[in-house]
């Protein structure tokens, strides 16, 4: 198999780079074994395998295409290795693997969709005017009631209500906007 570095016209990635994109990758591979194996003992140290074998395999990513879909293939080998390497009486008690491989799947595509409703919000939260983003962090990003917000903007808790819901709306369909250009694209 080829590497990222003995590709003429790729850019090896940086180790910097993939350590980001692994860290911000950890919940859904995470949720990926724990959908995989409920109720597997060894769950923290199958991540901890995922974890170094993707570090080990690093110079195989190619940073061009999404990193979770290539990260889960290789939390499905290590679950397939782990039930093969368990008794066949433990296994008995586990989902047969064809539904493990369907249930790994379906994790991946909707923490895809997920992500990209995800940047999808952050590029839309931007585009708003700075007192929308303000309000919009205002109430989301803090413990602050929405009287709280509405006694700092010397207005009606009614007032605020109906900004935000103005607000969601626009982000609602600049993500939907954007989602379907991204995926006419």
């Amino acid at each position: 198999m080829a590497t990222a570095a003995s590709h003429p016209d790729a850019d090896p990635i940086d180790r910097e780079g993939f350590v980001s994109r692994l860290l911000a990758s950890q919940r859904g591979i995470y949720s990926v074994l724990v959908a995989m194996l409920p109720h597997d003992r060894d769950l923290d140290d199958l991540f901890q395998k995922v974890c170094l074998t993707l570090w080990q395999e690093r110079d195989k990513y190619d940073p061009a295409r999404p990193f979770l879909p290539w990260a889960y293939a290789f939390t499905r080998n290590i679950v397939r290795e782990h039930l093969r390497a368990n008794t066949p009486g433990r296994r008995a008690t586990c989902l047969a693997p064809e539904t493990l491989e369907r249930i790994a799947l379906a994790r991946s595509e909707i923490e895809a969709t997920a992500e990209a409703r995800r940047a999808a919000l952050d590029a839309c939260v931007e585009k708003l005017q700075p007192k929308q983003q303000q309000l919009i962090r205002a109430r989301y990003e803090g413990p602050r009631s929405l009287e709280e917000i509405a006694r700092e903007l010397k207005v009606s808790a009614a007032a605020v209500t109906m900004r935000l819901q103005r607000i969601r709306h626009a982000l609602l369909k600049c993500v939907e906007q954007a989602l379907a250009a991204g995926e006419a694209s």
